[in-house]
């Protein structure tokens, strides 16, 4: 997953302001290099997931069943390191996933660029597939 620096971020930033000049163009331009950056932010974040979710299918046909848990640190602890290499770090924008399992179904929930569980951002797997996507540059 590609992450995306806080040096990248003011390049993008003074990048804006040297458009600044340049009008309707300029603009589009910024809000392009930003709509890219979210959407790069929500492809690392999915693919974060996916990798989550295939572990959790391994440790359910080895044991019957999903972590049965509503914390993340329980299921990834579940999980390492017969099923997971490696604990999953933060989403893309730095906010830890939300896990909850009743052993038979499992709920995956990255809450994106707002750190907020429950809003139009969030990024939402059930049972491996994904239920919510937000569209980047957008809410």
């Amino acid at each position: 997953m590609t992450r995306v620096t806080r040096g990248s971020v003011l390049a993008v930033g003074l990048l804006i302001l040297a458009m600044g000049g340049c009008g309707k163009a300029g603009e589009q331009t910024a809000r392009q290099v930003l709509r890219s950056i979210d959407q790069g932010k929500i492809t690392g974040t999915k693919g974060t997931m996916e990798t989550f979710s295939t572990a959790l299918r391994s440790y359910s046909v080895d044991h019957g069943g999903y972590p049965k848990t509503s914390s993340m640190q329980e299921a990834t602890a579940a999980l390492v390191p017969a099923a997971l290499v490696a604990p999953v770090g933060p989403d893309a924008w730095g906010n830890p996933f939300s896990y909850s399992s009743d052993g038979a179904s499992f709920t995956l929930t990255a809450p994106g660029q707002d750190g907020v569980l429950g809003t139009p951002d969030d990024v939402i797997m059930v049972d491996g597939r994904f239920t919510q996507i937000p569209s980047p540059g957008g809410s």
